[in-house]
């Protein structure tokens, strides 16, 4: 049976406390934490159509949760002090149904900035208000008589809740409405204390015996909850421990130039902190952040080519490659300024850049990236097989089995062409000959770099010696492929960059 409901609005003024420090302005609605809110001016509502109120600036909460009274109940049931005030000064509490706060927004702080003035008040270090309109029901089930909107003046005192503020002790409800004609009298509560305290008789007996068994029911809840705690901290980052260097992606945080009030999906960025040698000993470390919304951009260069316009292998990876490396080029800015920076300050020649831009892209650990469900990849038997049979990483569902250089610098999963492309992309931006190459004999793709110096796994690419390189593992340098992969006459160049 459908719930029944009774509809009010009203307006509010709330307190809540950020989840973490944060600025004022970048602050999830999911984040808050509130803690106390007083509805005012209170109105009867004969229906709602919640979806229809969900426009501008606006906070829905499926239940805002009235603190239970008794103190007992408090420990295992959450909540927040809720106040909700007739026109004749009393008051009472209910837990509130599908909230819709609205208007806590104002203008625009300037032209064409993302932020806008807030109605939110920073009061200290850890509690925040805001104003606003308030829409809410009440199941029917609920709510008394006497709080029924036909009749809400006649509240009675034994209806009324006491609630207290979440940073100090008060005996009466908070006028959280500053307003000097307002009286705390009718709901003022005396402490009861010292000889006029009741006594529980035969129950403070009882009392001895089990306050113990709250206590340890306390402790062990706080040991669960430091647990969870420390194993969340432990998870917020991805960190890959290799043999002489680390890669790290943190956890998502929301993009600071981000309009909170603009629709959803918001934008959130992931730091990167890659750490790693080359083959002559040489330190690096690149940090970078990535977008949520510029990889959902980049995840959408796949649907193009689910349904392929070509029977020739070699024109769809042109084509597929092609597309890929442009549409991410200048998104890869902030590695391609640090592969320059580091190029600059080190005197380094094209070889040498290059052999930067492989080991960094070796350092990534390898994951499998395929096409449809991994039972289905599975069945196609040899390394597919043997791979998963192995549990080791791998991302399906991916169309032509291979990720953008975006895609790939965001979620750090690649394997042997997501690496070849990444790499291409690179090394073109830094001004270096480079190209891809893909072998069906091998089931496998390198990228080529056309710099002076190897001598084996050499190609002519458009009048260009490209010399071959392995991506996958680390240690194979430019000229470098495992003995198995060494008959040029198998690869096929299928995109390249010359001067």
């Amino acid at each position: 049976m459908a719930t029944k409901y009774t509809h009010f609005k009203g307006k509010y003024l709330g307190y809540f406390s950020p989840d973490k420090p944060q600025h004022v302005y970048a602050f999830t609605f999911q984040d808050l934490q509130w803690e106390s809110i007083e509805i005012t001016d209170i109105e009867a509502l004969n229906d709602r159509v919640i979806d229809s109120e969900k426009v501008g600036d606006y906070i829905y909460i499926p239940l805002l949760q009235a603190r239970p009274k008794s103190k007992l109940k408090a420990v295992f049931q959450k909540g927040i002090d809720i106040v909700i005030t007739s026109k004749d000064d009393l008051a009472f509490s209910e837990d509130l149904h599908h909230v819709i706060m609205r208007k806590q927004g104002r203008s625009r702080l300037g032209e064409f900035q993302p932020f806008r003035e807030s109605g939110m008040v920073k009061i200290n270090d850890q509690m925040f208000c805001s104003t606003g309109e308030i829409r809410f029901s009440i199941p029917d089930d609920e709510i008394s008589e006497t709080v029924k909107p036909v009749d809400i003046q006649i509240i009675s005192k034994d209806d009324i809740s006491i609630v207290t503020k979440p940073y100090h002790e008060i005996n009466v409800i908070p006028d959280l409405v500053i307003n000097p004609n307002r009286t705390n009298s009718t709901v003022s509560t005396p402490p009861i204390s010292g000889s006029n305290a009741p006594k529980l008789g035969c129950l403070s007996i009882i009392w001895k015996f089990i306050k113990w068994y709250f206590i340890l029911a306390l402790v062990y809840a706080l040991f669960n909850g430091i647990s969870g705690w420390v194993k969340r901290s432990g998870d917020e980052s991805n960190r890959f421990k290799t043999d002489d260097g680390a890669v790290q992606a943190d956890k998502p945080r929301l993009n600071p130039k981000q309009d909170t009030l603009a629709p959803m999906p918001w934008d959130y960025l992931t730091d990167h902190r890659i750490e790693w040698s080359d083959f002559i000993s040489h330190r690096y470390l690149a940090n970078y952040s990535t977008s949520s919304k510029s990889f959902d951009d980049s995840q959408r260069l796949h649907a193009p080519w689910a349904n392929p316009q070509t029977n020739d292998v070699m024109s769809f990876w042109n084509g597929l490659y092609s597309s890929f490396s442009s549409h991410d080029s200048e998104k890869l800015d902030s590695l391609t300024q640090y592969f320059n920076s580091e190029r600059q300050r080190n005197y380094m020649d094209a070889a040498s850049t290059a052999e930067m831009v492989i080991t960094f892209i070796q350092e990534i650990p390898y994951c499998l990236v395929h096409e449809g469900s991994c039972s289905n990849a599975i069945k196609s038997g040899g390394f597919v097989q043997e791979y998963h049979q192995a549990n080791k990483p791998c991302l399906p569902q991916i169309i032509a089995g291979v990720q953008s250089p975006y895609e790939f610098i965001h979620n750090l999963k690649g394997d042997c062409d997501t690496r070849s492309l990444l790499g291409f992309t690179l090394l073109s931006r830094l001004g270096i000959p480079a190209s891809i190459w893909v072998s069906e004999e091998y089931g496998h793709s390198v990228m080529g770099v056309g710099v002076p110096g190897p001598i084996q796994n050499v190609k002519m690419v458009n009048g260009f010696r490209h010399a071959g390189v392995e991506l996958t593992s680390k240690g194979f340098r430019l000229g470098m492929l495992a003995p198995e992969h060494s008959n040029m006459n198998n690869w096929d160049v299928v995109l390249y960059k010359n001067p």
